[in-house]
């Protein structure tokens, strides 16, 4: 297997972990190679090439990582099945696929090999793929200050000082094609894959990682004090029954600015540029390693409603 790993993940700190996961590797009997990244993007190189010989390659990094690796497998045509080694700040696409963080929870995941496919962000046709959480407006205006910063207190600056300058800007939001077409002033728009992004904001909490469709929440137009209390219910994953929150569902999203100033997009929290973007549901096309059975009974995901196959049991 393939190891791709970040040195720059969690300000630094995930290099100085390596041995530690080095060591129960050669322990568990692993043959692996593994590769760090240099520069921003070179994860999307590797993978890329990886997936030419390679059938399993592994995400030692973050969700920015993660992100990167995912574009690289989807642009070689998903050969490759991912496993992620999550050692970021947020992990929240570990958490997507309900995953842990324990060590030997990761070799049991790695000896077993069991698969899971599921869906995937297409952004703008193959330029990135992600499999949690893209989106617009308020998140992306404060992944355009942290490129290429990597520490938690730039991170919570840069969200402190978006909550209080960016407002609501004229959007159009295109579902399937006209089916649906919202327009207006919007806050933030999220399309949700997976449900968690930005360490811990569940923001789409009902999506479905592997049905086909995407769960879209849109906030409206908010005054600073409506921001705030929205922002902060973002966390808790309570905030769908906020009058400005709405939810959609399609499998094509595209997101426009019909405002004077810029306005950005971002998959995971990762800056992708201005608008206009489209987000399209790629169905089952991502295979995955999952946790074995006994370790999702164990964390009591075994019935969690991000798989369909539990949905299905609970029916």
């Amino acid at each position: 297997m393939k190891i791709i790993c970040n040195p720059t993940t969690s300000g630094g700190r995930a290099k100085k972990k390596w041995p530690k996961y080095e060591q129960s590797l050669k322990e568990a009997g692993f043959d692996f190679e593994v590769e760090w990244t240099k520069k921003s993007r070179h994860a999307i190189e590797i993978a890329r090439e990886a997936s030419k010989s390679h059938k399993l390659i592994v995400a030692y990094g973050g969700d920015g990582t993660i992100n990167e690796i995912v574009t690289g497998i989807g642009q070689a045509g998903f050969k490759s099945t991912l496993a992620i080694i999550p050692v970021g700040r947020g992990n929240d696409n570990a958490f997507n696929i309900r995953q842990t963080h324990k060590i030997d929870d990761l070799i049991a995941m790695l000896e077993k090999k069991e698969e899971r496919i599921i869906d995937c962000i297409d952004v703008d046709d193959g330029t990135r793929f992600c499999m949690g959480v893209a989106g617009a407006c308020l998140d992306a205006d404060v992944s355009e200050q942290v490129i290429d910063k990597n520490t938690k207190m730039v991170y919570n600056l840069a969200l402190i000082r978006s909550i209080f300058r960016y407002r609501p800007r004229e959007m159009k939001i295109d579902i399937n094609d006209g089916t649906i077409v919202k327009e207006g002033k919007v806050l933030t728009v999220m399309i949700g894959n997976g449900q968690r992004i930005g360490g811990g904001m569940v923001v789409t909490p009902n999506a479905v990682i592997d049905d086909g469709i995407f769960d879209i929440m849109l906030v409206g137009n908010t005054n600073l004090v409506e921001t705030l209390v929205t922002a902060s219910k973002l966390g808790k994953g309570t905030h769908l029954s906020n009058p400005k929150v709405e939810i959609f569902h399609g499998k094509k999203v595209t997101i426009s600015n019909q405002s004077k100033k810029k306005v950005f997009g971002h998959v995971m929290g990762e800056y992708i540029g201005p608008l206009p973007h489209t987000f399209i549901c790629r169905h089952k096309v991502l295979k995955i390693l999952k946790m074995p059975d006994e370790i999702l009974e164990r964390e009591g995901w075994h019935k969690s409603n991000v798989f369909s196959e539990n949905l299905a049991q609970k029916q």
